[in-house]
């Protein structure tokens, strides 16, 4: 082991460390007695540097606040005047409506109303000219931004916001494209003329179109048809109409004393398909002498007799005077009857009754006059094939044959210059026993009549359970909503597809826009259900005072910037415009706050000029200027005035909802962002400038213990150098 006392290392370690360990424990002092984790640049500079800027910004946020909630104030405060003069303006239009009732006041009263009307005018004057935050005025027009277009307007330019500069700036609008529109289905029986429906005033959106009405047929409908009797007859079809008959036996033509006695005859009926009456007797006693006419007499008292056989069936004798017949009162195959073998207690029958039933015969003639696209009030008898119907099906068919091979003698088939052989109207089978006679084209352009052919009850419409119409029955039109304005659509063809246009607003109404439709062909009709209709506006390439061009779409509320973008201007085109050139005149004279940290966060608004001589003004065919000048001593000037008071409130009422608007959007809304983000940015702030305490009290606390620790080694470093002097003994 060397040993040295010149230089005692071990002394100098233990004493640089002591330093150190001493200079970060008066650091660790400074932070902790400050409660900043950066006291001087050297602690952290870049730290410094990046907080020194978020101090910045923090102060600025918070004078953005202060900056904020005073603008507030000062919205608040004109809007609070202009919620006056809105009173005062329902107060005028009370006295304007009272001063119309022209029959109940008098001159005095007259006076009064307008008395009253100019003190108040007066004070919406005071109030526009004296509204005030601290010096500086709200309501008087100064401090209003507007831009006026002082050419004829031939581009549909609408201003909705000025960014402009006081002076002369000009707009040029160049159209790049036409509107167009796409559907998103076609499955309801529309779709668009012309790929695109050539749309005409539409604003770019979905639009809706629903087809809450379908298209439908004329139609007429039977009731439920008998094709078979309750006795099993079938319906029978023949060129004349007939009665149920049922005939007797008969070997006398007069009675004697062997034919004498009493005759039961038993009789069932039924009548338009209903129940039959069951079995009815009808007793009659014969006499000597009585022939057949006698007999039939006798027998037609017992029928009026019967409740359920009187004015139904009659009975007669045979032209010879041999025989009796039961008849059914009414020709046509919906009435039906039928015997039961009859009995006597004579010796000898003068006329007998088998078992038997007849049913009645309709004619096989239907009449209609029907208005279609290929017959126009077309009136045609189709006659149906005669013979035996067992199924209302063969019955349908037979009469779907006749529609369509009766056309060459006025039918509803086939007609001049149509080759299809389709008839214009049809029969089908509905409900298993109905019938329902259509035409094939839908819509109320279009009509089905049945008509009587003059055959009374034998008529085959009778037997079909029909009538015939006093007024034809018309077909249904689709309704069809296009943007909740109902269109009608009256005439959807069979045999070729159609057009229509629909509307979005009555016609003569401000902004009525149209859509070309194709209507399908009637076999697929028009059926209810939702359209969405995507409409693309024409677009225009637009520059201000000759800057680049702003692609914009027409009823689309745009900002057109200048070439360096210092001013703009808010705008819509109308969607008709062709586009053009319009001159502008603006003034600037906006409020401007300072709403946050950093050059340039400024908002603007106009408020315009709230007195008499302003409102009211320009209303078309009114005697006013303004309302300024309204007289309600007369009674036209009392109803001019309700007009300009209207319009006044209107005004009033959309200027506090922009102030509105403005507080709510651009002030209180800003101002809720600040807060957050002056709350934030301080928290990154303290994040990084102030001190961690509990981290540093431990920093400190290692630091204390090692500078015993060192001061300690220290002492032991200093004494080592002393073991030399034990080599001097």
């Amino acid at each position: 082991m060397s040993l040295r006392i010149n230089h005692n290392l071990a002394a100098m370690n233990a004493n640089r460390n002591l330093d150190l360990t001493t200079q970060n424990l008066n650091k660790s002092m400074q932070k902790l007695s400050s409660g900043f984790r950066i006291n001087a640049a050297s602690d952290d500079p870049a730290g410094l540097v990046i907080s020194e800027q978020f101090r910045a910004q923090i102060a600025g946020l918070n004078r953005a606040i202060e900056n904020s909630e005073g603008s507030i104030t000062m919205i608040q405060t004109a809007e609070g005047a202009l919620t006056e003069i809105n009173n005062l303006l329902i107060s005028m239009r009370e006295l304007a409506i009272h001063a119309a009732n022209e029959g109940f006041n008098d001159v005095d009263q007259l006076k009064a109303d307008q008395a009253e009307i100019d003190n108040a005018i007066k004070t919406i004057d005071r109030i526009a000219a004296t509204t005030q935050f601290g010096t500086k005025k709200l309501l008087d027009g100064t401090k209003d931004n507007v831009a006026t277009i002082t050419t004829a307007n031939s581009s549909l330019l609408s201003i909705k916001e000025s960014g402009l500069s006081s002076g002369a700036h000009s707009i040029t609008s160049t159209k790049t494209s036409d509107a167009s529109a796409s559907l998103n289905t076609t499955s309801l029986g529309l779709s668009l003329a012309n790929t695109d429906g050539d749309p005409v005033n539409l604003d770019e959106r979905v639009h809706t179109i629903d087809v809450v009405q379908a298209s439908g047929v004329a139609e007429k409908s039977s009731g439920v048809v008998g094709m078979a009797d309750a006795f099993g007859n079938d319906l029978v079809l023949a060129a004349a109409a007939d009665a149920a008959q049922l005939g007797s036996a008969s070997t006398i033509t007069a009675a004697v004393a062997a034919n004498a006695g009493s005759y039961t005859v038993i009789v069932n009926y039924q009548e338009n398909n209903e129940s039959p009456t069951g079995n009815q007797s009808l007793t009659v006693d014969v006499e000597v002498g009585d022939d057949m006419t006698d007999i039939a007499a006798k027998l037609q008292s017992q029928i009026s007799l019967n409740s359920s056989l009187a004015g139904k069936i009659t009975a007669t004798a045979s032209a010879a005077n041999a025989t009796l017949r039961l008849t059914a009162v009414n020709e046509g195959a919906q009435y039906s009857l039928k015997t039961e073998a009859s009995s006597t207690n004579a010796t000898t029958a003068v006329f007998s009754f088998a078992a038997g039933d007849d049913r009645g015969v309709s004619d096989n003639v239907l009449k209609f006059t029907v208005n279609t696209s290929k017959n126009a009030n077309r009136t045609a008898e189709v006659t149906v094939a005669a013979g035996t119907y067992t199924s209302l099906s063969t019955l349908k068919d037979a009469i779907n044959t006749a529609l369509v091979t009766t056309g060459g003698a006025g039918g509803f088939g086939t007609v001049s210059g149509d080759t299809t052989g389709v008839s214009d109207i049809t029969a089908e089978v509905f409900n298993t026993s109905q019938l329902k006679f259509t035409t094939r084209d839908e819509g109320s352009d279009y009509s089905l009549q049945m008509l009587d052919t003059g055959g009374g009850t034998g008529d085959l419409m009778n037997v079909l359970n029909m009538t015939a119409d006093t007024l034809a029955n018309s077909g249904r039109d689709a309704l069809v909503s296009f943007d909740n304005y109902t269109n009608t659509v009256t005439s959807v063809q069979y045999n070729a597809t159609g057009t229509a246009t629909l509307y979005n607003k009555a016609s003569g109404s401000t902004g009525r826009g149209s859509i070309d439709m194709v209507i399908a062909n009637a076999q697929n009709g028009i059926n209810t259900g939702n359209l969405l209709l995507d409409a693309k506006a024409a677009q225009f390439d637009v520059r201000l005072d000759g800057g680049p061009a702003t692609s914009m779409k027409a009823g689309i509320e745009s900002l057109v910037y200048n070439s360096d973008r210092s001013e703009s201007l808010g705008i819509t085109i109308g969607l008709t415009s062709q586009g053009g050139s319009e001159q502008i005149n603006n003034t600037d004279q906006s409020l401007v706050f300072q709403v946050g940290p950093n050059v340039g966060q400024t908002v603007a608004i106009g408020v315009r000029n709230m007195s008499s001589s302003s409102l009211g003004k320009g209303l078309a065919g009114n005697q006013f200027l303004s309302l300024a000048n309204v007289d309600v001593t007369t009674s036209s000037g009392a109803q001019d005035a309700q007009s300009i008071i209207d319009a006044a409130i209107n005004e009033v009422s959309t200027t506090r909802g922009k102030l509105g608007s403005f507080q709510k959007n651009s002030l209180e809304s800003n101002l809720r962002n600040l807060r957050i983000a002056a709350q934030n940015l301080t928290a990154s702030e303290s994040q990084i400038r102030d001190t961690d305490m509990a981290k540093e009290m431990s920093e400190f606390t290692k630091n204390q213990i090692l500078v015993q620790a060192g001061t300690s080694m220290l002492a032991q470093a200093n004494q080592t150098p002393q073991v030399v002097l034990s080599l001097f003994g």
